[in-house]
């Protein structure tokens, strides 16, 4: 769906801080995915890292438009993705040919430990967790640091019930993978102490390998299925 920041108008005074504000029209689809459809045989979507409420403070924050007008009353971060999320797998079954295989990943987990990137947390575990442990880490009844995704994971996944794109869910096998990616991001001296460490992006072989290796293995098998 389409997103346009929109300042406040400085001749228009602000008595709640709101600096301006991020229009999503849940209705529209944008030009860069949604002119492409017909083109390719395999679609990936994916959506996460964004929808969490530190990304659009109450300064800066969503508000989501159908028809050209503001949805009354406001939606929330997770209530407004609902619904994107339902008009997408909505506009993708019926503009998207069913011979298309359309896949939908899951993101990348956060392993952090004693605080966030930017709390003082570290993510330099040197064993993988086990199966128990991992809902004391990222379920969000108990406040794990991947709560978040796991949300958002559950959104995509309701969103998706009754279409034919297939969810990808990298998340979970990704879970117990807390000891695989303890490189410092920036690689400078001290960047740990000074900036927090990046948990999003994985720094070293091995997990990532497995997504592509996944990946093949579904596109083959859709293929020799004799879809498309």
């Amino acid at each position: 769906m389409i997103q346009r920041w929109q300042p406040v108008e400085n001749s228009k005074p602000q008595s709640d801080g709101i600096t301006g504000t991020y229009r999503v029209d849940v209705d529209i689809p944008a030009d860069d995915w949604a002119n492409i459809t017909e083109f390719y045989d395999v679609l990936i979507f994916n959506t996460g890292h964004w929808w969490g409420p530190d990304k659009f403070p109450k300064e800066t924050p969503l508000v989501f438009y159908r028809g050209g007008k503001p949805i009354e009353p406001p939606l929330s971060i997770f209530d407004g993705l609902k619904v994107v999320l339902k008009s997408m797998s909505s506009y993708i079954e019926r503009e998207v040919p069913s011979t298309t295989m359309k896949l939908w990943r899951t993101q990348s987990p956060r392993h952090f430990e004693g605080g966030e990137w930017d709390h003082n947390g570290s993510c330099l575990s040197k064993r993988l967790l086990e199966e128990h442990e991992l809902d004391s880490w990222f379920d969000p009844r108990f406040g794990g640091v991947n709560k978040e995704a796991r949300l958002v994971n559950s959104v995509i996944g309701e969103a998706l019930v009754g279409t034919d794109i297939q969810l990808l869910n990298l998340t979970y096998m990704s879970e117990f993978r807390a000891d695989a990616h303890p490189a410092i991001w920036l690689g400078k001296k001290d960047a740990v102490a000074v900036w927090g460490q990046d948990c999003m992006h994985w720094c070293l072989p091995g997990v990532p390998d497995a997504w592509v290796d996944i990946l093949t293995a579904r596109i083959l098998h859709y293929f020799k299925q004799g879809n498309g």
